[in-house]
């Protein structure tokens, strides 16, 4: 996940607001004090949408109070404290974090790439011990990933599938990755990581395509034509998989997330693709 599943702030009541917050404190501060000061640099919203998912399916009570920390050493910022969903959430992003790390270092030699690998490497062997099967999994994901970058596939769906099935683990296996709940945590984890991909490769399309990066679309005979219905046929699966869940508190928050905060990402980023496609049926009707 990379920065793009998050809310829309205009829509939210203050109270909404001050509490995702306190979710993105929260794990903030979970890393600090648990993983080391380091991996908070690349402390991402996606993160916030897994622990407030999951701790919305507990129901229990949140307690949140304003905290002092070093990027706000003078306002104090509401923090959640005593959701074990937190903790979680902060593992995994970690975990995704440290391999985008190692891939951006692998691919194209980033020396932010390189520092990000060394910050995490202490507390990835750590959430490896503790969690074996989802590093495992993600791992996997990685690595055929990058047979398709060395292949310089134009295969979108199978590119698409190792970021979803990377995403599947990260949802599965807070509950144990075998009940009902779990099967349905994992169509949200699949059809998000998914969406992430796809959004991602339109997003650094003209990046990749300068600086000789693999990107599917690159390859893909279509280009980045007929890819909006397929991006707004995963948020609505996103939504149904979300629909599904017992979703005991804060539903106003996940529901802005996916159906405002979401949507708003995909319009944005499809933006220029699409009045690119509109100037050129123009172009197309002024030359008949």
């Amino acid at each position: 996940m990379l920065g793009y599943v998050k809310p829309n702030r205009d829509e939210m009541k203050t109270r909404e607001w001050d509490l995702y917050q306190g979710y993105y404190c929260g794990i903030c501060k979970s890393i600090g004090r648990r993983l080391g000061q380091g991996g908070r640099l690349v402390l991402s919203y996606d993160a916030v949408f897994l622990a407030m998912i999951l701790a919305a399916l507990s129901g229990k009570k949140e307690r949140i109070a304003p905290e002092h920390c070093i990027v706000h050493p003078i306002d104090r910022k509401p923090t959640v404290r005593g959701v074990p969903e937190i903790d979680y959430a902060a593992d995994m992003m970690i975990i995704l974090a440290y391999h985008k790390c190692l891939d951006d270092w692998d691919d194209e030699r980033s020396l932010k790439g390189l520092g990000g690998k060394a910050l995490l490497e202490r507390a990835y062997r750590k959430l490896k011990e503790r969690y074996p099967a989802v590093c495992r999994e993600v791992e996997e994901s990685i690595a055929s990933l990058r047979q398709l970058e060395r292949e310089k596939s134009a295969c979108l769906d199978a590119a698409m599938k190792t970021s979803a099935l990377a995403t599947r683990s990260v949802f599965t296996h807070y509950f144990g990755g075998d009940g009902p709940v779990d099967r349905i945590l994992g169509e949200l984890g699949e059809n998000l990581g998914a969406w992430v991909y796809l959004i991602d490769a339109l997003d650094d399309l003209k990046e990749d395509e300068e600086k000789d990066r693999y990107n599917p679309l690159r390859y893909r005979a279509e280009g980045t034509k007929h890819l909006s219905p397929v991006l707004y046929h995963l948020l609505a699966n996103i939504n149904s998989s979300v629909d599904l869940l017992d979703i005991k508190k804060n539903s106003g928050i996940i529901s802005n997330i996916v159906l405002l905060g979401m949507r708003a990402q995909t319009d944005l980023v499809l933006q220029p693709y699409e009045e690119e496609t509109n100037r050129s049926t123009s172009d197309d009707e002024r030359s008949i």
